[in-house]
């Protein structure tokens, strides 16, 4: 019996705490701004949360990670994934997905990642970017290295050539923008690795408050960007 509470509590933790307007967002996205039956590129893969995501709304969509691990990962789930070795060179994309990707690189490599991608993207094409704000929480991820706003995008990626160090061959138009918001949590405490019933009840208190306020109760802690290559 407390076997079965145990979980049932977990259960409701986990439907408290996830509420995810990346992918739905996303999936507007596309339907609004893409070309009809898109390629779709997922840049840093993962384990295929995407993939799994565009694949079950009838997106075709390839994915491409650094490790090997995590490749192996969407080919066990049957989802058509792609170390960056064997990507094939040649193949040309409707849309390009960065979710939570250039948060770890510094902006020299930045520049040199994201145009080696953008050069595979087709004119009009979507580049689709979603990354976290500067929260207390950032560094917790224990490679990101700094986050990068909209504005520092276009700085470097849009037409007005502004007065900075570097500039990209490629060039984009930021067509939508959505901040996004979490529920509020308390970084810097020990409770946060040892966890109470009561830091659980103050978690799910403001996890719900952001649930049922769909999203509006929270802080904010990323954004998410659809760019157009022009």
């Amino acid at each position: 019996m407390k076997a079965l509470i145990r979980y049932q509590a977990e259960k409701f933790y986990r439907w408290c705490t996830h509420y995810d307007v990346e992918e739905q967002f996303l999936k507007n996205s596309l339907e609004s701004y893409a070309s009809a039956e898109p390629v779709i590129l997922d840049v840093g893969c993962g384990k295929g949360r995407l993939l799994s995501f565009l694949r079950n709304r009838n997106f075709r969509a390839l994915g491409v990670d650094l490790n090997p691990e995590l490749v192996n990962s969407c080919l066990e789930q049957g989802l058509e994934a792609y170390s960056v070795e064997d990507l094939d060179l040649n193949l040309q994309f409707d849309v390009i997905t960065m979710f939570h990707v250039i948060e770890h690189m510094d902006h020299e490599r930045l520049l040199a990642f994201m145009d080696s991608y953008l050069d595979r993207l087709k004119p009009g094409g979507l580049l689709i970017i979603a990354t976290p704000v500067m929260t207390p929480y950032f560094y917790e991820d224990f490679d990101h290295v700094k986050p990068y706003l909209p504005r520092g995008i276009l700085m470097v990626f849009g037409e007005d050539n502004s007065q900075v160090q570097y500039y990209s061959k490629n060039q984009l138009k930021l067509l939508n923008l959505m901040y996004k918001k979490y529920f509020w949590r308390f970084p810097n405490h020990r409770s946060i690795y040892f966890p109470n019933l009561v830091q659980r009840g103050i978690f799910v208190f403001f996890a719900l408050l952001y649930k049922f306020s769909f999203g509006f109760i929270g802080r904010t802690d990323g954004w998410v960007g659809v760019f157009k290559k022009i």
